[in-house]
């Protein structure tokens, strides 16, 4: 055994990956799941799959180092990047809580441990647990355990609303005991925030799920620790060591996803839910209080570096949706500043980017209409039938799922960016949306949000 965190040797690490054990276990984990491959020179393209034996052992051959999965499964996750609406794709979805702290990892265990007695006290017997390789653990639930019909929709259609809204109805039930947790371990200062205390802040349920989310595939090495991605029994967490994930340590009985009874997370799901729709109304009271002040046009206008990912996607140009496009625009651009000349300017731009040009008499005539107006009305919400989801434009990074218009949205950026200093840089999280103000935590932190 190396130095703690020494890469092994390539063929060492060969060697562990041409184990037939490892290869049945990722291939069986692999099925309809879009895979992404780690090098040493980085990450590889995605999508990508891994449908038979032969296929991973093309990775390995190609010197991949670390494999993630997707939640998510899919009819074929090769098409991902050449659909425009991924619901139609996305057949289903595993609940896999993401648990992590770097102040202890006797501390990790025991946040594993009351999540696993949160999930047995709402009727959920079959739970995978495993090591994630350095830091923490995850905790599986397999969809069959969920009900395939909820609110009318089929399951594929709630993601990623349920999955967020589960893991954050498991926060609020444990919050209390892992505060106490934390003190317990001397860590009471690290989770003073502004509103209290927040023991989230030392060791994460973590909440910011995204479309196209991935984890660490069990079995497969942690391109940092070097050691395994541990699938162990429910009941063993806390007399796990991170020794026992050495290559030389490992053995391959304990499987990371446990064939459930059909519905056993119904209850799970229900409370989930209740929970969700609560907050979802205190989140709306909250916005029509502020309504006024959100929409309130600024004197200078926002640029266009803090608009949403949804209306960037509009600025492209389009092929289907012109007309709505245009309505949504001249809307916005009023909304967030810009004057008369400035939106003209910038309309006329976008309808030479549309596949096929709107007519000058329409636009015109739309922008005519709009200034006699003389009104500052905001564009459609998000959730607004016939708009963004049904035009293929909505984006929906973690911020357009916490806002309700593209307007709140700008308003939300340019602030944020102003209050930490616009003139210095801030890097955001591809996968997440979170953001750092030092390159070196960011690059920390998409590495581990990778996996």
């Amino acid at each position: 055994m190396g130095k703690e965190g020494e890469k092994p040797q390539d063929w060492k690490i060969r060697q562990y990956y041409e184990q037939q054990p490892v290869i049945d276990r990722v291939v069986r984990v692999s099925e309809y799941r879009e895979i992404a491959a780690t090098y040493d020179s980085g990450y590889g393209k995605r999508p990508d799959a891994i449908n038979f034996p032969g296929d991973f052992e093309q990775f390995v051959e190609n010197g991949a180092v670390a494999f993630h999965a997707s939640v998510e499964k899919w009819r074929n996750p090769l098409l991902i990047d050449q659909v425009n609406n991924l619901d139609t794709l996305r057949e289903g979805w595993d609940l896999i809580i993401d648990i992590d702290c770097d102040h202890s990892f006797e501390l990790s265990k025991e946040t594993a441990k009351l999540v696993i007695e949160e999930l047995e006290q709402h009727g959920i017997e079959n739970i995978g647990v495993k090591f994630s390789g350095n830091r923490g653990f995850h905790i599986s639930v397999m969809s069959t355990a969920l009900p395939e019909n909820v609110e009318g929709k089929h399951i594929s259609e709630l993601y990623p609303r349920l999955p967020r809204g589960i893991v954050n109805y498991l926060r609020r039930n444990l919050e209390q005991e892992l505060t106490t947790k934390v003190e317990e371990y001397g860590y009471g200062e690290e989770m003073q925030v502004e509103s209290g205390e927040d023991p989230f802040q030392v060791t994460d349920i973590e909440n910011d799920w995204g479309r196209r989310h991935l984890f660490r595939m069990p079995y497969s090495l942690h391109d940092g620790s070097w050691r395994v991605s541990l699938p162990i029994e429910k009941h063993e967490v806390m007399d796990f060591e991170k020794e026992d994930a050495e290559i030389e340590n490992v053995d391959f009985e304990t499987d990371f996803f446990k064939e459930p009874e059909e519905g056993e997370a119904t209850n799970l799901v229900v409370q989930a839910l209740d929970y969700l729709e609560q907050q979802e109304e205190d989140r709306e009271e909250k916005r029509k209080e502020r309504a006024n002040k959100d929409y309130e046009r600024p004197e200078d206008a926002i640029p266009e570096k803090y608009f949403p990912p949804t209306i960037k996607n509009i600025l492209e140009g389009l092929e289907d949706g012109r007309k709505r496009a245009l309505f949504i625009l001249i809307n916005f651009y009023r909304a967030v500043g810009y004057s008369w000349n400035e939106i003209e300017t910038k309309i006329w731009s976008w309808n030479e980017r549309n596949k096929e040009a709107l007519s000058d008499s329409y636009v015109k005539g739309q922008l005519d209409w709009h200034r006699r107006r003389d009104e500052d009305v905001p564009p459609p919400n998000y959730n607004s039938n016939g708009y963004y989801k049904d035009m293929q434009v909505y984006e929906g990074d973690p911020l357009e799922e916490k806002v309700p218009n593209p307007v709140s949205y700008a308003f939300r950026k340019a602030k944020k960016r102003e209050d930490n200093n616009e003139d210095k840089d801030i890097y955001e999280c591809p996968y997440c949306g979170k953001e750092y103000k030092t390159e070196g935590y960011y690059k920390k932190h998409v590495q581990q949000c990778f996996g």
